[in-house]
């Protein structure tokens, strides 16, 4: 996994220089204060899924390209068969498996993620647009500021991601969900 992160952080890096911005130039176009931003670019911390999202439009490439360092090639459709989309951990609880990323110019990102049981304070993030949850298998809470919503298989939510959001697993159990953001 930390191999994982440092190319990914390198990646981030090409893609910014090839942009023409400083660190600092990026990490205000983001939102984000600068140390935050360059302990991305070392390589050193897990980035969350919604700040790759952040830095690939910001960057104006495909999140597929910050991930794989491959660019996608399919424009009319793309096939992801059963274990075989491509596949990033991200945090020591979250493994995500990138579905359609095949697909130039996709107006969402695809994953199901598989969220391991955790006793851990959840971990609040925030991005532009909307995102919907569907639960494949387990129990999950998703929680919005001082509100949590309880998902069980087959249950889900949409909601505007651009306020603060946590997902947690229920009952010391893992849970499988699609996550769609656009």
């Amino acid at each position: 996994m930390r191999e994982q992160t440092e190319e990914i952080a390198e990646r981030i890096v090409a893609a910014r220089e090839t942009c023409g911005y400083s660190a600092e130039e990026a990490a205000k176009l983001l939102g984000i204060n600068k140390y935050e931003y360059q302990d991305f670019e070392s390589g050193q911390i897990d980035i969350p899924v919604s700040s790759i999202l952040k830095i690939a439009a910001l960057y104006n490439v495909d999140v597929k390209l910050l991930l794989t360092g491959e660019s996608p090639t399919e424009q009319n459709y793309t096939v992801t068969r059963k274990g075989e989309g491509v596949s990033v951990e991200r945090h020591k609880r979250y493994k995500y498996q990138a579905l359609a990323s095949d697909f130039i110019g996709k107006k969402a990102n695809i994953f199901i993620v598989t969220a391991d049981a955790s006793d851990e304070n959840v971990q609040f993030s925030s991005h532009e647009g909307q995102e919907f949850l569907y639960v494949i298998d387990g129990t999950m809470e998703v929680h919005f500021k001082n509100e949590k919503v309880e998902l069980r298989e087959g249950d889900s939510v949409f909601f505007n991601s651009s306020i603060s959001h946590a997902v947690r697993t229920k009952n010391g159990a893992r849970a499988r969900f699609l996550s769609v953001l656009m």
